[in-house]
């Protein structure tokens, strides 16, 4: 399924949420520019274009039908808000008890063998596998044999939809994971570094880019993450795929920004980068590896997501 999914199109009238959701939409049509003559110009100078000016405007800009939508957010916060609403006005797919979800993304690769960072000038493909329990995930190694693990943060949909779903609810049962996590890792490798807050927020990334969550979920999940201290926004955040989009930024010693379409605010991917330098120890005998600010540490897009019985299933 592309990433970019269908809108609901049988909301329940009655809920508050739909109807939000519902006068969302109507209002992004409302903005949407008139068709101008097609252009010959490559897509990276339309993106290049578009980003010029979005930073005119202080404006997120995405490329939709070749034809350029622009959407304002002033805060994290309406951010959190536009984002929960459009969450109920897709329905996305449908976790069912015992199955996987399969994720093609788009990836930068390390950066030479010692796989200090990312290489930005390059891309490769990558596919997993989430459990919808969300407590295994699997992939394929380079001798093609498929690897299952558990997964962090080890919490799924059944606990997620207990209800009541709230904001402070959904954030707390993950914060009890996180931090169930963190009293029973083994301290070293640069893990004591890393605040509650930046594991708290590195957590509810990887539920909203690995699971299929529901619609309810989703939207609590997206008004806690303004919540979370040191959260921000930041916008013309651009994936693996070139596609430019907004998204909820933390920064510690690294900063970490989960993007989402800024017309319908669904998840594209994630682009992270190290603030300060750090040296990062790899054990007896080995040399530590030394991270320096600007570093690209990830950089993904989601390009294909799927329902199936089993981990290996595309």
């Amino acid at each position: 399924m592309n990433t970019l999914g269908n809108l609901r199109r049988d909301t329940p009238p009655m809920k508050a949420e739909a109807e939000a959701a519902a006068r969302a939409r109507l209002l992004a049509a409302m903005r949407e520019p008139q068709p101008r003559p097609r252009r010959t110009m490559r897509l990276g100078l339309r993106l290049a274009a578009a980003g010029t000016l979005a930073v005119a405007l202080g404006v997120g800009v995405v490329v939709v039908r070749d034809q350029p939508r622009v959407v304002t957010v002033s805060s994290v916060e309406e951010l959190g808000e536009r984002a929960a609403q459009a969450a109920y006005a897709n329905t996305g797919m449908v976790p069912i008890s015992g199955k996987w979800l399969y994720i093609k993304e788009v990836q930068a690769p390390a950066a030479g063998e010692a796989g200090n960072g990312v290489d930005l000038s390059k891309r490769e493909n990558f596919e997993q596998w989430t459990s919808v329990d969300g407590r295994q995930i699997a992939w394929r190694q380079p001798n093609g044999e498929l690897l299952v693990q558990g997964n962090s943060p080890g919490i799924g949909t059944a606990e997620l939809s207990e209800q009541p779903v709230t904001p402070e609810g959904v954030l707390a049962k993950v914060r009890r994971e996180v931090e169930k996590f963190r009293e029973r890792r083994v301290i070293g490798m640069g893990s004591e570094e890393l605040s509650l807050d930046e594991e708290l927020f590195s957590a509810v990334s990887q539920l909203m880019s690995t699971q299929a969550l529901p619609p309810e979920v989703r939207a609590a999940l997206f008004r806690a993450l303004p919540t979370i201290p040191g959260v921000s926004i930041r916008r013309d955040v651009t994936d693996a795929s070139g596609r430019v989009g907004i998204a909820f930024s933390h920064t510690g010693w690294a900063r970490y920004d989960l993007i989402l379409d800024p017309v319908d605010f669904q998840y594209l991917g994630k682009y992270g980068e190290i603030t300060s330098e750090r040296r990062v120890e790899n054990g007896a005998g080995n040399p530590p590896t030394v991270y320096r600010p600007g570093t690209p540490v990830v950089l993904t897009s989601r390009v294909e997501t799927k329902v199936v019985d089993t981990p290996g299933l595309k």
